[in-house]
């Protein structure tokens, strides 16, 4: 019977007789390293399902920052809750697949079915799978993540003798017509229903998840990779004209070629680097592949690493129980998340009116020093890289100027400037160079690290405009557009997009804007905001972000340090 490695080798070697590029290096990885892919590639079957039908586990494409963000989400509910729900909802920018997926939904002019039929059973398929218990405990204790006790372990994963699932209940169109609470409190619940867009002014397929935050946020990536994946394979079996157990080892073989290219560009730039991945990719196959080669491959001149490690957590562990040797193994690695600045948004949206500035911001991060690894104190020089600030929520320079204007509160670094605190500034969006000069413009002296890398030319530019850090995922592998600029990757978001509070929907909304061009406003494209509002609220919203944006304070800089202080008092406990 054919294995997944043995075709992946055998499509490897007919790229390097067509003179594919990286298919040589990758053809004798593959060659050099054949037990450790055997390995990792053999619970696989030719398809890039797991074998035998088995189930994938909960923290398969949920990244580390997952694990790293959950203490001050708990943090936060216990202050502004205790019952926050949050509501996470798929937004799929290529705009041809999503209006493929509503005409497959509404079945009509004679179109097929099958398009959604494949969405709405991946995403059914989601609330079978399992939290893998024993992963999360070993990633706990190897990583000492704080806040992670019995009871977190409990609430978020379900006991040893009865793990929970990623969601309890799902709706799914015509029986499900719009958004709902879940039928249970404290269950998780998933949804697709057909509604109009009022962002981009059309109908579509909602595809959502809502329920507690803790344990909603665990569907985020997971329910854009089911998304993802029905998409991926649909375009693949057109173009191949294939069965997945056909292709699937060619595309493999493809993706692999291009990480492998990817790897030198980065060893060139002379950059460290942390390999984003979990979420719009091909499936565990590659990123067990990208995980092994990359922390082999991606070294200096003196063979010193150059990766930070993965951000996938189950790439990780899988690789090790399948008895990979670990000094072969990449470690956990990650940041935090705008979910966290964007969900704290809308549970301080009057404070950040009343002060005329994002501060709900920069109360996200504080709850993330101070709950979650830095645990308030980065004295010691190398626990300074513990503390990132992903800062373009609702744009970089109003996170800094908000920033600029307040002090630390407690602890050990009790009124030092915020941005002394921060170990590396993450770009996100908008522009890299523009992004530098905005860090020199507050004075930020730390590392930049790049993570919005789409080709060569992005990583070329980070490190010519003084950036020490790159984060990457699609880049990778998985992106074609990587390496051909004619090719259309299948792009596509999900963003925290209703907060609920005790039962009740909060005033303001959460709201991404990412950083602009400078010659550009705020952009559909990146603009993230609930498009099930009536239109006129839609813009209010829009207007509100905008204003924000500006950072104009109303109130001077004591009184904002007042409400940082006590809001940020109830947080820390």
């Amino acid at each position: 019977m054919a294995v997944l490695h043995v075709a992946l080798r055998e499509a490897l070697m007919q790229k390097v007789q067509e003179g594919t590029e990286g298919a040589a290096e990758a053809l004798a990885f593959i060659n050099d390293r054949s037990q450790d892919v055997a390995k990792v590639l053999g619970i696989m079957d030719l398809d890039g399902s797991l074998a035998g039908g088995r189930s994938l586990p909960a923290s398969c494409y949920n990244d580390y920052y997952k694990f790293t963000m959950t203490p001050a989400i708990l943090a936060l509910e216990r202050a502004r809750g205790p019952d926050i729900r949050c509501t996470f909802s798929v937004n799929i920018r290529h705009s041809e697949y999503r209006k493929q997926l509503y005409a497959s939904a509404l079945g009509t002019n004679g179109t097929s079915p099958a398009l959604f039929q494949d969405v709405a059973q991946r995403i059914q398929d989601l609330a079978q799978r399992k939290f893998d218990r024993d992963v999360f405990e070993r990633c706990v204790a190897d990583y000492r993540l704080p806040g992670w006790d019995s009871n977190t372990l409990d609430a978020v994963c379900g006991t040893a003798e009865e793990p929970r699932t990623l969601a309890q209940e799902v709706q799914v169109h015509p029986a499900c017509t719009g958004p709902i609470a879940p039928s249970t409190p404290g269950n998780v619940l998933m949804q697709l229903f057909l509604a109009r867009d009022e962002k981009l002014h059309e109908d579509r397929v909602f595809i959502e998840a809502t329920g507690p935050w803790h344990k909603v946020t665990w569907l985020e990536t997971s329910m854009m990779q089911a998304v993802y994946e029905a998409l991926f394979r649909d375009r693949k079996r057109r173009y191949f004209g294939e069965d997945d157990s056909c292709w699937y080892p060619q595309w493999l073989a493809e993706a692999f070629c291009r990480c492998v290219r990817s790897v030198a560009v980065a060893r060139e730039t002379g950059l460290k680097g942390a390999l984003f991945t979990g979420r719009r990719t091909g499936g565990l196959a590659l990123m067990q592949l990208q995980a092994l080669y990359v922390h082999h491959a991606f070294r200096d001149s003196d063979g010193n690493p150059l990766l930070l490690g993965t951000s996938s957590v189950t790439s990780v562990y899988t690789a090790l129980a399948q008895g990979v040797d670990p000094t072969r193994v990449p470690r956990c690695a990650g940041t935090h998340a705008h979910e966290l600045s964007m969900v704290s948004g809308a549970l301080l949206g009057d404070v950040d009116d009343e002060v005329g500035m994002p501060i709900s911001q920069i109360i996200g991060h504080l709850a993330y020093f101070y709950k979650s690894l830095p645990q308030g104190d980065v004295r010691e020089g190398a626990r300074k890289a513990l503390m990132p600030m992903l800062p373009d929520t609702l744009g970089t320079k109003a996170f800094m100027k908000a920033a600029q204007m307040l002090t630390v509160p407690f602890g050990p670094h009790a009124g030092h400037p915020l941005i002394s605190i921060i170990g590396a500034a993450r770009q996100d969006s908008g522009c890299i160079a523009a992004f530098k000069k905005l860090m020199e413009e507050f004075g930020f002296s730390g590392a930049l690290m790049a993570s919005e890398i789409e080709t060569a030319e992005d990583l070329i530019t980070a490190r010519d405009n003084g950036y020490r850090l790159f984060g990457a995922g699609g880049f990778m592998g998985d992106s074609e557009k990587a390496w051909d600029a004619s090719a259309c990757n299948i792009s596509m978001a999900v963003k925290v997009l209703r907060v609920h509070v005790n039962g009740e929907q909060c005033t303001f909304t959460p709201v991404k804007t990412g950083d602009r061009s400078p010659d550009a406003g705020i952009k559909d494209g990146k603009f993230e905001a609930d498009g099930l509002l009536p239109l006129a609220q839609f813009e209010l919203v829009r207007d509100r972000s905008a204003r924000l944006a500006a950072a104009e304070p109303a109130v001077d800089a004591a009184v904002a340090q007042e409400k940082l202080r006590q809001i940020v008092g109830e947080i820390v406990g």
